[in-house]
């Protein structure tokens, strides 16, 4: 109306004024007028989702800087872009076409603090979005939590099994990679499955704990599972055979010596074994999978992946069991959430190779805000490779710097 108002009042001035007017300059008003109802419907539009945000108990997950403002991302997803104070547009070419003046914005600054947004409206007030808190499962000695506690090895030589003692995320790491006692028991042929209590819990931190599955009758990790590990190497050649399972392959990196192949340049890492496909040969019933011990449902934002050397090697060259990799072959993880209530809330994929040009050499950001609030999330690995078996690549990924949402 108001719009309609003004072009009717502009029209019988005009009128007035005789046909020798030059009305250049208020037809620029009206352009003005009408850039300013658009940007102030727009801020509104703005104004009003900010304020849904903060009712609806919705954080901020990430923060884009544009030339004209920001675009903030909440935790359910949504976007919303704060523009700045604008200027006007350029007046019509005319005579003497003048500049459109400054325009007025709702909004006069985005300020980006560490735990929240600060959002200043142009009349003083203030709008403090927060920002979402993560808490991060490192792996690292550094970084422990959790109390000290003991579960069961295996001396092989004596057969008997001993109490071997937890303090830090390293005395979870097994000696030798495969049919090590602690991972290894006594190979899960006794049937007794007391050599494998192996599990591990991010206590006081968050809280996410894995152990190992019990398959064909047995816990021990050839049956999956999820172990801590710290073996890395570039040499995929040498070390990409079923007895270095637990070696995650990084440029750079000298097998038993140096100690830096998870992220960012850290020690310790999680190496993920198992997978369940239609194959009548695979008898998998329980994958491996993470969950949050308290029984509190979160959203794990993202981890970090890697492909293991044995992995990288077959997948290049292949082995008596699988061919390599072709231009049409593909390997993926799956990552299945489920809730409280054992239904499923969502999945996700990361591809370790989808071809042999795209294979996973170095930590990837792997994004699971997508399962949403979880309790648990199985992990699966398939492919294209099938040696008449089933699925016949090696089902390993390594994982590090899973962040969870607080």
């Amino acid at each position: 109306m108001k719009k309609n108002y003004v072009m009717t009042a502009l029209l019988t001035l005009s009128l007035a004024m005789g046909a020798c007017y030059d009305d250049d300059d208020l037809w620029n008003k009206v352009d003005e007028l009408e850039t300013k109802v658009e940007a102030n419907a727009a801020d509104i539009a703005t104004l009003s989702a900010l304020v849904d945000a903060l009712n609806q108990g919705k954080v901020i997950v990430s923060t884009e800087q544009t030339e004209n403002g920001y675009v903030l991302t909440f935790s359910d997803g949504s976007k919303v872009e704060v523009v700045n104070g604008r200027d006007g547009k350029d007046g019509t070419d005319g005579k003497d076409g003048a500049d459109g003046s400054s325009g007025d914005s709702f909004f006069t600054s985005v300020e980006e603090k560490e735990d929240v947004v600060v959002i200043t409206l142009a009349d003083g007030r203030v709008i403090e979005l927060p920002k979402v808190s993560y808490r991060v499962l490192t792996f690292e000695d550094e970084d422990v939590k959790f109390a000290p506690y003991t579960i069961t090895g295996y001396d092989a030589a004596s057969s008997s099994y001993y109490s071997h003692s937890v303090s830090c995320w390293t005395d979870l790491v097994d000696t030798p990679e495969y049919g090590g006692p602690l991972t290894y028991g006594d190979m899960g042929f006794s049937g007794e499955m007391r050599g494998c209590d192996y599990y591990w819990c991010d206590d006081n931190n968050t809280f996410l704990a894995s152990e190992l599955p019990v398959n064909y009758g047995s816990r021990v990790y050839w049956s999956g599972g999820h172990v801590v590990s710290n073996y890395a190497s570039e040499d995929y050649t040498t070390y990409g055979t079923y007895s270095n399972q637990q070696t995650v392959y990084g440029k750079g990196q000298v097998y038993a010596e140096t100690k830096t192949g998870g992220h960012n340049g850290s020690a310790n890492f999680a190496m993920h074994y198992g997978y369940r496909d239609n194959s009548p040969y695979n008898m998998t019933e329980n994958l491996p999978c993470i969950y949050f011990k308290d029984n509190v449902a979160r959203v794990i934002d993202h981890m970090y992946v890697n492909n293991s050397c044995y992995a990288i090697a077959c997948y290049m060259d292949g082995n008596g069991l699988t061919a390599k990799i072709g231009e049409e072959d593909w390997v993926k993880v799956v990552a299945t959430g489920y809730g409280l209530d054992g239904k499923v809330t969502g999945t996700a994929e990361v591809y370790l190779c989808d071809g042999p040009s795209k294979i996973i050499t170095e930590w990837t950001k792997w994004e699971l805000a997508g399962l949403g609030k979880v309790w648990k999330v199985e992990f699966n690995i398939t492919g294209s490779s099938d040696n008449g078996y089933g699925f016949s690549q090696p089902a390993y990924f390594a994982y590090d710097d899973v962040a969870v949402r607080f």
